[in-house]
């Protein structure tokens, strides 16, 4: 999840905790839950260092379950040395609990968390909900404006809510998954595997010809098929809004290639969207295996995809994820190795 979500949560968490898991300071103990809420995306400075890098330490340490025990452990010693509240065992309990609900909510979408760094470097995710989503955050800054003046009782039944919220984001995800299965099969694919991810919802802007200040000059300037793109661009009509799990990505592996489809998990209808070979099985990235640039982006990418363009000589390998498709913009995380005549591959990250 976003950050500001995370600490967020992390307050929510601290109101609704019994008033003697704070002792004579619940001010020191709120702000060692958030502070905890919010610890492990300081791996984002590993941005810093290069993308490659990055994808790697990016949900690694910092979010398993060894590196947030210690990391709590400092944090409290931290607070005990130098605040006023010198009981320790509590605070590295309370920055502990912090950091326990940034990690749940980060397996809640489709990223990927190594949780079990440094002994495995497996990326978990349970892809209920997109990295944004207001509506969770919403329920989280109502929770937290309803129980000011010591109403834990309040807290709690938002903590609640949330949890039913992501109840709803499970069966709908269940939804997604068995549709997109259904319709492979029914079209003859074969299925190996079959997976839904959350992505982001749309709504549609009003066409400029029913605006009452519209000129006719730009109402009819205006495109009639303005919407979305095929490959993740955004032309204008229609706009993203990150409100709820309502809009899915569904996935097929059929052995040789990949298929994207848009799902609708309440009425089961399935638009295909997408179909390319699995970026692995491609021969000029295989070409490439060795490379560590390479290497970590098929770590990485759920879905991995590449395209090939060739010219005099020069060779272009662009890869990307799947996962990301779909969004508006630029995909993200892409990669490009770039192969001339008598010179090392060349790896560039970015668009």
């Amino acid at each position: 999840m976003d950050t500001v979500t995370h600490g967020l949560t992390g307050w929510l968490v601290a109101r609704a905790l019994p008033d003697d898991w704070k002792g004579e300071h619940p001010g020191i103990a709120t702000a060692v839950v958030a502070l905890g809420s919010v610890l492990p995306d300081a791996d984002h400075a590993a941005s810093l260092l290069g993308s490659e890098l990055y994808l790697r330490i990016h949900r690694g340490l910092s979010h398993s379950l060894l590196g947030i025990s210690v990391s709590s452990l400092v944090l409290a010693l931290l607070f005990a040395r130098f605040g006023k509240w010198k009981d320790a065992k509590r605070l590295f309990l309370l920055a502990l609990l912090g950091q326990i609900s940034h990690v749940v909510l980060d397996l809640l979408n489709a990223y990927g968390t190594q949780v079990l760094q440094p002994f495995s470097d497996a990326r978990l995710s349970l892809d209920l909900l997109f990295v944004v989503d207001l509506l969770f955050t919403g329920i989280v800054a109502a929770g937290i404006a309803l129980s000011r003046g010591g109403r834990a009782g309040r807290a709690r039944v938002a903590l609640a809510s949330l949890a039913m919220y992501v109840g709803v984001a499970a069966l709908l995800h269940a939804g997604a998954k068995e549709a997109v299965r259904d319709a492979a099969l029914r079209s003859g694919v074969k299925v190996v595997s079959a997976q839904a991810l959350p992505t982001l919802p749309y709504v549609d802007l009003p066409s400029l010809d029913r605006l009452a200040f519209a000129s006719p000059a730009s109402a009819a300037a205006t495109p009639k098929t303005a919407g979305r793109t095929g490959e993740g661009g955004w032309n204008g009509r229609e706009i993203p809004f990150p409100a709820g799990p309502f809009a899915w990505n569904g996935f097929i592996d059929d052995g040789r290639t990949y298929l994207r489809a848009a799902v609708e998990p309440l009425t089961g209808q399935v638009e295909w969207r997408q179909r390319v070979h699995r970026g692995s099985d491609v021969p000029e990235v295989r070409a490439l295996r060795g490379m560590p640039d390479v290497e970590t982006y098929l770590w990485f990418a759920r879905f991995p995809a590449a395209s090939v363009t060739s010219d005099n000589g020069r060779t272009e390998v662009t890869f990307y994820d799947m996962r990301f498709s779909g969004l508006p913009g630029r995909r993200p995380f892409l990669l490009r190795v770039i192969e001339s005549p008598g010179a090392p591959p060349l790896a560039r990250w970015g668009s």
